[in-house]
């Protein structure tokens, strides 16, 4: 397992295609610092060279730019985000669905911001299933704290509960129920690395007691809470 205490995404799903991902870091003034060959082709770019050093407003118009820099600044407050849909613009004008994830990383004193996004594949109604499952991912995403009730997700998505089961496996390759339990154990990282309690870090997460988040967290990272607590020592 990818270590969750040196690798601030280790719990997105990109992670299992990370060599097809657009890759890139920021520094806490926005510019670019790091980057892979897919950063470069975005961009539209000879080299990576030419990308390193400047910022999302070299290149997107303000509405891209004003999106990306909200997202940067909850990525600097110590929020990581992973696995959400994102529709956006190619400098050059080419329109495409993205599943990124974003998180905070430490490196020689400073504090960075580390993305993947993964460009998805276009077919055949996949602008329905992308946008139903942008929205699915927001709604579990802001209620993590309240019980997953499928049948009403589904029902405000206007789609049956195994339409809804069958765009996450296929797109996320999980059930809805289990990328829920994996926000939750990443919000419960976040408020761990934050100095929270383990009982603070439950209840932030969703979970109703100590115990419940450590089977979750145990069941996707191999560690429990308190030991994860311990690696960051």
């Amino acid at each position: 397992m990818i270590s969750i205490r040196q690798e601030p995404l280790a719990l997105s799903a990109n992670f299992r295609r990370a060599q097809d991902c657009l890759q890139f870091v920021k520094d806490s003034s926005c510019c670019y610092v790091a980057g892979n060959h897919h950063l470069t082709s975005f961009f539209e770019q000879p080299q990576l060279s030419t990308v390193l050093g400047r910022r999302t407003s070299d290149f997107f118009d303000d509405e891209i730019v004003r999106r990306y820099d909200r997202l940067d600044a909850e990525i600097s407050s110590g929020r990581t985000i992973i696995d959400r849909f994102d529709f956006t613009r190619t400098p050059g004008g080419s329109a495409g669905w993205y599943l990124y994830a974003r998180g905070r990383m430490e490196q020689d004193g400073g504090q960075f911001v580390r993305g993947i996004s993964f460009p998805l594949p276009d077919y055949a109604r996949a602008d329905r299933i992308y946008a139903r499952l942008a929205r699915a991912t927001d709604i579990i995403a802001d209620t993590l704290d309240v019980a997953l009730d499928i049948h009403v997700l589904a029902e405000d998505l206007e789609c049956s509960i195994a339409q809804l089961d069958r765009d996450f496996k296929r797109v996320l390759g999980q059930s809805p129920k289990r990328y829920r339990s994996r926000l939750r154990v990443q919000h419960a990282i976040d408020s761990i690395r934050a100095g929270r309690s383990l009982t603070e870090a439950a209840h932030e997460s969703g979970f109703s007691e100590h115990s419940a988040l450590s089977r979750a967290f145990k069941d996707i990272t191999g560690l429990t809470p308190k030991g994860f607590r311990a690696t960051l020592s």
